[in-house]
């Protein structure tokens, strides 16, 4: 008995490594995969990542052009994120929301330092989506109003009432059509119709809030800069005009920076371009780097004061969760001691010439955008009619070529109906870009053979 117990401990002690074939099936034997037929799903076996690069298990390199699901701002394997949660790991791994611990007390402090404006209080969830809820109940119960107002090129969480929000088909297959949000229409349609300017928008986003009637609507929901629907940065003036639209019927300003918050635009967040402040903002991914799930609700002192005298309606178990606050602070560290949120600026005018050049030489590339290190090539049938290389929520045999090319030659990014996406770490090198762009170059001449 003691032998066979004492092979049993040898054997556990070096458990068989799994090759990346291996991950790969169990993965997709026991687990489901997000937004896709489980037929269809092919991941990446990944083993460890590094910088801007993560790694399969047989070693092969590949560089991360999207910071994942434009979340790992700091990069991978940053010390400083990593130590923070070991050492709070063993002086606290757990304690219900109801308590207080040092790592809460520490990072709602910076946070009130960083947000815009007056932002001076938090409510922390476990990601964007239950931020994203949270804000929406916030401005129900402290205006007393129901409708919330939202566009159709957004998308704010896959949860029940983020995906109501939502306005890109992601929310088809599950709006259950009675959670009160109405929808409007972006500045920007697409690329065969021309951005609307900031006066154009604001016109009819008002003529939405007559006919919904101003006193119905809680608040206006909106990314900044949005993130998956294209990379669409507002026209001059708008985010300035929706701030006194929202001041002018009493609707709260509810700006959605979960993806361009925590330096992906160059600035901590992307509101701080127009000096605007909302009334409520939504955090999470960039605020630990992904390292740890963690979202916040960060609210001004007008929104927090409702809540002195008037019971706050909900609650999370892991709600402050000192791991993950912990996470918070050593990713908060990093970005101000590296001068990440400077690097994105700087690298951001590299990225924007890199898009240049690749406009120039090909001609499927009909538009491009960026701000900081938050960027995109759309690609296109004709440099004249600018019809997309893929439908609206479609693919195409171009589109697919091009992306398998850019997973061959080892390189990671969304590739989205007709865009490529240019989203990396923060903590990213004139090199390293290069490198990246490199490989899209190459791919691109397969977009340019679908030209007309």
């Amino acid at each position: 008995m003691g032998a066979r117990y004492g092979m049993a401990l040898e054997t556990s002690a070096r458990p068989h490594v799994l090759s990346g074939e291996e991950i790969v099936a169990l993965c997709r034997q026991y687990t489901l995969y997000d937004w896709t037929a489980q037929s269809a799903v092919d991941p990446i076996a990944v083993d460890h990542a590094k910088g801007v690069y993560f790694y399969t298990p047989d070693g092969k390199r590949i560089i991360d052009f999207n910071s994942q699901f434009m979340s790992v701002n700091a990069g991978h394997g940053d010390p400083r994120i990593i130590d923070a949660i070991k050492r709070q790991a063993e002086k606290l791994a757990f304690i219900n929301p109801f308590m207080a611990h040092e790592p809460r007390a520490r990072l709602g402090k910076k946070l009130a330092e960083l947000l815009p404006g007056d932002i001076n209080k938090v409510f922390f969830t476990l990601g964007g989506a239950e931020a994203n809820e949270y804000a929406v109940k916030m401005a129900r119960w402290v205006t007393g109003r129901h409708k919330i107002v939202s566009r159709y090129r957004s998308y704010h969480g896959a949860t029940a009432g983020a995906i109501a929000l939502t306005g890109d088909p992601r929310r088809w297959a599950n709006d259950i059509g009675d959670s009160g949000v109405v929808h409007v229409l972006d500045p920007y349609h697409g690329p065969q119709r021309d951005v609307d300017s900031a006066e154009e928008s604001l016109r009819y986003l008002e003529e939405t809030i007559q006919l919904e009637g101003p006193a119905t609507i809680a608040g206006f929901i909106l990314e900044p800069v949005t993130g998956t629907n294209g990379i669409l940065i507002p026209p001059d003036g708008y985010l300035q005009g929706v701030r006194e639209l929202c001041d002018r019927y009493g609707i709260l300003m509810i700006c959605d920076e979960v993806m361009s918050g925590f330096g992906r635009t160059g600035e901590w967040f992307a509101v701080n371009h127009w000096n605007v402040v909302p009334d409520i903002i939504t955090l999470a991914k960039g605020l630990t780097s992904s390292y740890v799930p963690l979202g916040a609700v960060g609210m001004r002192p007008q929104v927090a004061e409702h809540f002195e005298k008037n019971v706050f309606y909900g609650g999370l178990t892991y709600n402050s969760h000192p791991l993950a606050c912990a996470a918070a602070l050593g990713t908060i560290q990093a970005y101000e001691e590296d001068d990440m949120i400077g690097n994105a600026r700087r690298m951001g005018e590299v990225m924007k010439r890199h898009h240049e050049t690749l406009k120039r030489r090909h001609p499927s590339v009909g538009l491009t955008r960026s701000i900081g290190l938050f960027g995109i090539l759309e690609l296109v049938r004709s440099p004249k009619t600018l019809e997309p290389l893929a439908p609206f929520n479609g693919t195409s045999d171009a589109m697919k070529a091009v992306a398998k090319y850019l997973r061959d030659h080892g390189l990671y990014t969304f590739v989205r109906w007709h865009t490529i996406m240019t989203n990396p770490p923060l903590c990213i090198n004139e090199e390293e870009l290069a490198e990246g762009f490199a490989i899209i170059d190459k791919a691109l001449d397969i977009a340019d053979q679908a030209v007309d």
